[in-house]
């Protein structure tokens, strides 16, 4: 595998395992009930306060409780769900291509709002910017769908629009370039780790393909020149999910 493209997976996969190193606390209560979370304090007058994974706060006398101990993140997931509703994603990510490529890995930057109902579908318009031979600025459909309701939630992801450059032609002496843009495109399957209760993770791996059009006229040459850049590419995305 390409060097560059691996230390980007590990880059891209680091605050997922972090997450999942993480310990919790696990107070077992005499009636059965268990609250797992974050034990924050313990009286010495015999009470202990502890706050769940959904951000409530309890407080319990030693009396009622039978047993305190730690557990591995790993083993309360999903105990907090996505909810419905309003919808922020924001990510940077690269679109990784082959050693021959003229750009091995432009940066891009996306951010999506949009509304996620209750059939676990997110519906969004997407913007950003990309550094390709110039600056383009996506405008795209995003369409997402939440395999399941759980604190990790596996999601499947069709992006589509157009890719608009952010100048109309460049000039230098007597060379003169018109940008066009062109189509642009995403599918892929992504991983929202959710760590608070308005507040996940944004993990992505998709397949890019993009055609961009340009054009190219010399004051010496009576003809002009059209060009067509596809990009084939790797996509990969960290960001953060806000609802």
């Amino acid at each position: 595998m390409n060097k560059k493209i691996l230390i980007l997976i590990i880059i891209l996969l680091t605050p997922a395992i972090a997450i999942l190193a993480q310990k919790a606390d696990e107070v077992t209560l005499k009636t059965g009930s268990v609250i797992r979370g974050s034990v924050i304090e313990i009286n010495v007058d015999g009470k202990v306060i502890i706050d769940d994974v959904a951000g409530n706060t309890w407080v319990f006398n030693m009396s009622e409780i039978d047993n305190i101990k730690q557990v591995e993140a790993i083993e309360i997931l999903g105990t907090r769900m996505c909810p419905s509703g309003w919808i922020n994603m924001t990510s940077i990510g690269f679109l990784a291509g082959s050693n021959n490529s003229v750009q091995i890995a432009p940066f891009s930057l996306i951010s999506s709002f949009g509304y996620k109902n209750s059939m676990s579908i997110y519906t969004g318009v997407a913007t950003g910017i990309e550094f390709l031979n110039i600056n383009h600025i996506p405008i795209l459909l995003d369409l997402q769908y939440f395999s399941r309701e759980k604190e990790v939630a596996p999601v499947f992801i069709l992006r589509a629009g157009y890719a608009i450059p952010s100048k109309e032609e460049t000039e230098n002496y007597g060379n003169k370039v018109s940008y066009d843009g062109g189509i642009t495109g995403s599918i892929g399957v992504g991983l929202k780790i959710r760590s608070k209760e308005n507040f996940a993770w944004d993990l992505n791996a998709l397949y890019r393909y993009m055609k961009i059009k340009y054009s190219e006229y010399n004051e010496w040459s009576p003809q002009d020149y059209i060009y067509t850049d596809i990009y084939n590419r790797l996509e990969l995305r960290l960001g953060f999910y806000l609802n």
